[in-house]
């Protein structure tokens, strides 16, 4: 991609808006209608087989400070293009975030790639911008946990918020699980061998690309008859058909059966989304009293 403006373009460049997830990292320029990348929070070390994530809130400060330096470089000068002098810095952040996180960026952004100024904006908050709405109860499912946050003429209700150590990292490890358990795969040599025979645990980014390519969320009917046949409500429910089985390729000789069953019943995690129903009715109802 070519540098963002040309020489003779006049006027304030516009803000740089970084949005810094457990996860993935969404990074472009203020004013357009989507980012310019979405990548991964983690960088690469020489010596190292494991990619490294950035946001870690539990190690060393110092340690911290580096992993951080070298993934904001990446976004500047290898995704934006762009002298990070020359352009204020919007960062999309979680209300839960640590103080000492936010400090520790603040470092790199101002020693390190003296950045004009930063300016820290919760999420939920931006989330409501860009439907133009004042008012609304924000529900955030994000990787490790889930917030909810009411808003109430563009302030953030902070003594109404929730949270819930469940996201998109529990419906991976309920799937994989499900894999292990009942799916089989073809090797080069033998077909039809349990997965655990083949591979003691599957890779994070393939649990992700199944669950991305692979896996999806009836409607609500089709859930609450599962729901019921999972735990037997009526004691009369049927399960309904399960979806087709899927052929997932691992690698170039290995061949993984994805059930029909587990395709719908990763997702729909009962359980799971019981909790945060229950999670946005009290957040709904502090509301209310405090109001």
């Amino acid at each position: 991609m070519p540098l963002y403006e040309g020489l003779g373009s006049g006027g304030e460049k516009t803000a740089v808006v970084i949005d810094l997830g457990e996860a993935f990292t969404k990074c472009g320029f203020a004013g357009e209608s989507g980012p310019r990348c979405i990548i991964r929070s983690e960088i690469r070390k020489p010596g190292v087989a494991k990619p490294i994530k950035v946001v870690q809130y539990h190690i060393n400060t110092e340690e911290l400070y580096s992993y951080l330096i070298e993934f904001i470089h990446m976004l500047y000068f290898r995704h934006l293009l762009v002298n990070p002098r020359d352009r204020r810095v919007v960062l999309i952040e979680s209300v839960l975030s640590p103080s000492h996180f936010r400090e520790t960026l603040t470092r790199v952004l101002f020693k390190y790639f003296e950045v004009p100024s930063v300016l820290f904006a919760p999420g939920h908050l931006m989330s409501l911008m860009t439907l133009g709405l004042n008012s609304a109860i924000v529900l955030d499912c994000g990787y490790r946990e889930t917030l909810v946050l009411p808003i109430y003429e563009g302030i953030p209700i902070l003594s109404c918020w929730g949270a819930l150590p469940l996201g998109g990292k529990a419906i991976h490890k309920e799937l994989e699980a499900q894999l292990l358990e009942q799916c089989t795969a073809d090797t080069g040599t033998a077909k039809e061998q349990s997965l655990p025979s083949v591979m003691s645990s599957v890779p994070e980014e393939v649990v992700e690309d199944i669950k991305v390519r692979v896996c999806f969320v009836s409607d609500l009917q089709r859930g609450l008859k599962i729901q019921a046949a999972r735990f037997n409500i009526d004691g009369s429910s049927e399960r309904p058909e399960p979806p087709p089985d899927v052929d997932y390729p691992l690698d170039g000789q290995k061949i993984l059966h994805v059930k029909g069953a587990i395709r719908f019943d990763a997702v729909y995690l009962s359980e799971i989304w019981c909790l945060l129903i229950q999670n946005v009715k009290r957040a709904i109802e502090t509301l209310v009293f405090h109001i």
